[in-house]
């Protein structure tokens, strides 16, 4: 009784974001299937893998590159409106793709078009977002709103396939934008009855572009200027980037010896990891010692890749990608709490769309750099009579696809080995769960405020 109660009352705190997070939940996967539903229109239309990865060039690149700008402009401007717009746009993007596809008249540009301002759009809502969550619940509950947000995200990963796959077939694609429409109109309806409370403007009331460059660099500043957040940057663009690389080798890791059907079973089952690690971290919220967690788990993610590459056999490949998978929703839940939990309202918007554009980097160089490691390099390495035949290729075997297990062994070996690394250097300066400032100050878990920050500087001066 006494836990139903107490569930009850974490409903009633977290009523204003369950609504927001149910409607862009919502979004998200109707984003995920126009996605998936054009990429298969544009394969289907040229027969070039090039041209896919032109789409998905124009979906993720624009929006890292400019991110920045965007966190300046979230901090200046009302962060519920800012969502609202971005939607609002989003949902215009996808009703032209519509109308066009209807008329007969959409052409591949438009699709490029189309993922470029969808990325713009998409920078500004996933900045304000993020920097919304603080401002909507209590410091206690982030950890466990930030689970919501994976498992949303995860949700959307698991069904957005399947379900664009049924519903192309029964419906045809225009269908899947207009149900995309459809969505993009309930989230909006949604933030129409809840309330983001607003930081304090730290912004000069001066609005010129050197203005926005000096919010930018105060951003900057206000991460480099603390070791902990200046770790906690390089730690998780290390994350990304193998992150990225994982991205890359998983399907040819698995097709180099096995099916498309195969394929799918895998993947839907890792799928499922990563749904049960975003409930899991939904309900326990990552603990009170936060960087522990942090690291623990990425060790967990780390063996995961080990498993998943040492042998070309489906059951350890798919218990392996699902550890990885289930560890991720808690590493990125974990992440944002922290970033959140100690950076200061007023900065967040600047703070986390310089932590996006790091990490995004890396997550980028971990794409480009896997394909030309793993063909180039390794695999002629591990084939039957390659150099590392009879060393590594007693332990790996040899063959078709070997080179890329190798290459997932040594990411994981690579995320165990900085994990532990930071793991233990945290526990030796005896941090735990604490934060340090520039001044080497000790602040326990919370929010830290960056005006009497700045005061208590000024005094010691």
């Amino acid at each position: 009784m006494k836990s139903i109660n107490q569930l009850i009352e974490l409903t009633r705190e977290l009523r204003n974001f369950l609504l927001f997070w149910f409607g862009q939940s919502l979004s998200e996967i109707g984003t995920r299937l126009t996605g998936f539903g054009l990429s298969i229109w544009v394969y289907q239309n040229t027969h070039a893998v090039t041209q896919l990865s032109l789409v998905i060039f124009f979906t993720t690149l624009p929006g890292v590159l400019i991110t920045p700008l965007v966190g300046a402009l979230v901090d200046r401007w009302n962060r519920r409106w800012t969502i609202i717009i971005s939607d609002i746009v989003a949902a215009l993007i996808t009703l032209t793709l519509a109308l066009l596809l209807l008329t007969g008249n959409l052409q591949l540009w438009h699709t490029y078009v189309s993922a470029f301002l969808t990325s713009l759009s998409g920078s500004f809502q996933m900045t304000a977002k993020s920097a919304a969550i603080p401002m909507m619940v209590k410091s206690d509950q982030i950890g466990r709103a930030n689970g919501l947000i994976q498992f949303g995200t995860a949700v959307g990963q698991l069904t957005a396939p399947i379900l664009a796959g049924i519903l192309i077939a029964k419906l045809q694609l225009q269908s899947l934008l207009l149900i995309d429409f459809s969505t993009y109109v309930i989230a909006l309806f949604t933030l129409l009855f809840i309330k983001i409370s607003q930081p304090e403007s730290s912004t000069k009331s001066e609005k010129r572009i050197t203005t926005i460059l000096d919010e930018i660099l105060e951003g900057w500043e206000n991460i480099s200027s603390r070791p902990f957040l200046v770790l906690l940057l390089g730690f998780m663009t290390i994350h990304f980037l193998v992150s990225g690389m994982s991205t890359v080798l998983i399907d040819p890791l698995i097709l180099s010896f096995s099916s498309a059907t195969t394929f799918g079973n895998v993947m839907a089952v890792a799928g499922c990891g990563m749904v049960a690690g975003s409930l899991f971290m939904s309900i326990w919220g990552g603990g009170k010692k936060l960087i522990p967690t942090l690291f623990i788990f990425s060790v967990v993610n780390g063996i995961g890749l080990i498993i998943a590459g040492i042998k070309p056999f489906i059951p350890t490949i798919a218990i392996g990608i699902s550890i990885s998978f289930f560890s991720l929703p808690i590493i990125l839940g974990t992440n944002f709490t922290l970033w959140q939990t100690n950076v200061d309202p007023k900065l967040q918007g600047r703070v986390l769309s310089l932590f996006y554009t790091v990490a995004g980097l890396g997550l980028c160089i971990g794409n480009l750099t896997a394909s030309p490691l793993a063909d180039k390099l390794l695999e002629p390495m591990l084939s039957p009579d390659g150099l590392l035949a009879n060393t590594v290729g007693r332990l790996l075997e040899t063959g078709q696809g070997r080179g890329i297990g190798f290459l997932m062994v040594m990411a994981g070996l690579f995320v165990v080995f900085v994990s532990l690394s930071f793991y233990t250097y945290f526990a030796f300066k005896q941090i735990d769960g604490e934060l340090l400032t520039t001044d080497g100050e000790i602040l326990e878990n919370k929010t830290i405020n960056t005006l009497d920050y700045q005061a208590k500087k000024l005094i010691n001066n």
